[in-house]
C-alpha cells in the first residue's frame, strides 16, 4: 500500500485515536445516590451549577476500558499424538482503576469515601462525619472528639443491590464541536463498587496536584459501538 493509501484509509477511519480523549459517569441506587451527593454537595456527575461536584467527572484523568478474558479448562489426549488442548468454559472479568486529581476540597477523595464506607454502614457511625462549610482544624478535631472512637462498635454489610453501580466508560474523540463529540465505543459496567482506595502520598518539596487511585469489581459488562468513519 502507497503512503497517500495509507493516510487517506487513516482518514477515512475517523483518524486516529488518542488516549486522553475519554468520559464517564456514574449511575448509583436511590439510596446510595442521597449519601454521595450529601457528602460531595451535588451529583458527582454534572457540573452545570459552577460548583465541585462535577469534578468526579471532570477530574479523571486517568481510566481504563476492561480487558477481555476467557476462564479455560483443559483436555489431554483430545488426539493421538496431541498435549493439553484449552477450551474457554466462562468469561472472566477483572477489577478496574480509576485516578483523580482532587481539588482543595478533596472532592474525589470524599466522593470514594462515602461510597465505601456506605458498604459497611449498617452500624451507627461507620459513615463519615460532615462538619460543613468553614471548618477549621479546631473544629474537625472537635467533631472527633464528640464522635468519640467507638471501637467496640459491630460492623455490618448492606446488601449488594443498595452499593452496587452502573459505569458507563467511553472513549471520545475531538471534534470541531466538542472534545468528545465522537463516541467510539461505550463500556457499560454492571454491579461495580469500590474495592480498595489506594494511599494519597502526601510529602514535602516540589507542589504537585494531589491524586487518589481506587480499584473497581464488576459482575460483568456490556459494549456498545458507535461508527465514527468518514
Amino acid at each position: 500500500m502507497s503512503l497517500d493509501k495509507f493516510i487517506a484509509a487513516i482518514a477515512n477511519g475517523g483518524g486516529v485515536s488518542f488516549s486522553n480523549g475519554y468520559d464517564i459517569e456514574f449511575n448509583f441506587p436511590s439510596t446510595l445516590k442521597g449519601v454521595v451527593e450529601k457528602a460531595i454537595g451535588g451529583d458527582p456527575n454534572k457540573s452545570d451549577d459552577g460548583r465541585s461536584p462535577g469534578l468526579v467527572k471532570m477530574f479523571c484523568d486517568e481510566a481504563q476500558l476492561p480487558n477481555v478474558q476467557a476462564a479455560t479448562g483443559q483436555l489431554n489426549g483430545r488426539y493421538l499424538g496431541e498435549n493439553q488442548y484449552s477450551y474457554p468454559y466462562a468469561k472472566f472479568y477483572s477489577d478496574v482503576s480509576f485516578s483523580w486529581m482532587c481539588d482543595a476540597n478533596m472532592t474525589p477523595l470524599k466522593f470514594l469515601n462515602s461510597w465505601h464506607s456506605f458498604i459497611f454502614d449498617g452500624a451507627s457511625k461507620e459513615a463519615p462525619q460532615l462538619v460543613g462549610k468553614g471548618a477549621t482544624l479546631s473544629s474537625m478535631k472537635s467533631a472527633v472528639n464528640t464522635i468519640g472512637s467507638g471501637y467496640a462498635r459491630p460492623v455490618r454489610l448492606r446488601y449488594p443491590k443498595d452499593y452496587e453501580a452502573v459505569m458507563l466508560i467511553t472513549k471520545t474523540e475531538r471534534s470541531a464541536a466538542a472534545p468528545n463529540a465522537r463516541p467510539s465505543i461505550l463500556y457499560m459496567l454492571e454491579g461495580a463498587y469500590p474495592y480498595s482506595i489506594d494511599s494519597v502520598p502526601l510529602s514535602y518539596g516540589t507542589s504537585q496536584i494531589t491524586k487518589v487511585t481506587a480499584n473497581f469489581y464488576y459482575s460483568k459488562h456490556t459494549v456498545v459501538y458507535g461508527d465514527q468513519r468518514n
